[in-house]
């Protein structure tokens, strides 16, 4: 707002300058004018330059408030995309017996790869809004599949894969949340083709999909469940390098090593709330342009 502020008063300031310097050399014509009709003329030409120096003062004002007004509408915007976002993120969270920390993590996990990776402005948001609502298609799964303690049969497994589809019809023309698409369709594709439903490779995976990978399987690596206890950030690491290639993206990987001794001690062992806030922070980074 305060960047705003100095650039709407460079420009008044820039256009009214020399205007103001106009009418300066006009009032010392004016007074050494002899010609009345002359005088007269610059006498006019000075109240119109003074006449538009004050509407550059009340314009000024007027763009200030109408620049308020959008803020506080684009405040408004952004809260119900957080909450919106929230409220999905648990729901589907929910029906997986998930307390909705998960999507809390993966999300800043994600978001904090993608800004290492140079990652701003729409593909940051779509980062964000894709790690929310990955498993959007799991609301669709029935829950003896979704919930079922022991292994899936082939029958059973195709329809557990069967989420990534569903997910990205329920984010196809859904406004904004549709920006969340390249996460939820790709998310299980893997960099040597073996992944699903596209068998997609290498760079024709969505970068934002790639990244959300790796924050996926590190958070289910390094977060307590019910059949495994957290691993340390060093076995998971572990882990993650000897998928570099196949599952993941090399590079990425290699990023992401430089950043996950950081990222374990912020946001693994954070409570829900603690998790929430370091999410609302970067979506209101990402968000509020």
């Amino acid at each position: 707002m305060q960047a705003f502020r100095r650039r709407v008063a460079w420009r008044i300031a820039s256009a009214a300058l020399p205007l103001a310097l106009l009418a300066a050399a006009l009032s010392w014509l004016l007074v050494r004018a002899q010609d009345g009709v002359a005088a007269a003329a610059l006498s006019a030409v000075a109240v119109v330059l003074l006449a538009t120096l004050l509407c550059a003062g009340a314009l000024y004002r007027f763009v200030l408030e109408l620049s308020e007004e959008h803020r506080r509408k684009a405040q408004e915007v952004l809260e119900s995309h957080i909450s919106m976002m929230e409220a999905l993120g648990r729901a589907i969270a929910k029906r997986d017996s998930d307390n909705g920390t998960h999507n809390f993590r993966v999300a800043w996990i994600s978001a904090a790869l993608g800004e290492a990776m140079g990652l701003t402005g729409s593909k940051m948001q779509e980062l964000i809004a894709g790690a929310f609502l990955h498993d959007a298609g799991k609301i669709g799964i029935p829950d003896a599949i979704l919930l079922k303690p022991g292994k899936l049969t082939p029958e059973e497994m195709a329809i557990m894969c069967s989420h990534v589809a569903m997910g990205e019809e329920i984010v196809t023309g859904a406004g904004w949340l549709e920006g969340g698409k390249a996460v939820v369709a790709c998310h299980h594709e893997k960099w040597d083709g073996s992944g699903y439903p596209r068998q997609l490779a290498g760079e024709a995976i969505p970068l934002v999909a790639r990244i959300f990978a790796i924050a996926d399987v590190f958070d289910a690596l390094c977060s307590r469940r019910p059949y495994k206890e957290p691993f340390p950030v060093e076995l998971a690491m572990e882990i993650l390098h000897q998928s570099a290639g196949t599952h993941f993206d090399p590079s990425l990987i290699l990023e992401f090593t430089h950043l996950s001794k950081h990222i374990h001690a912020t946001v693994m062992n954070a409570s829900e709330d603690q998790a929430r806030a370091l999410m609302e922070t970067m979506v209101r980074k990402h968000f509020a342009a």
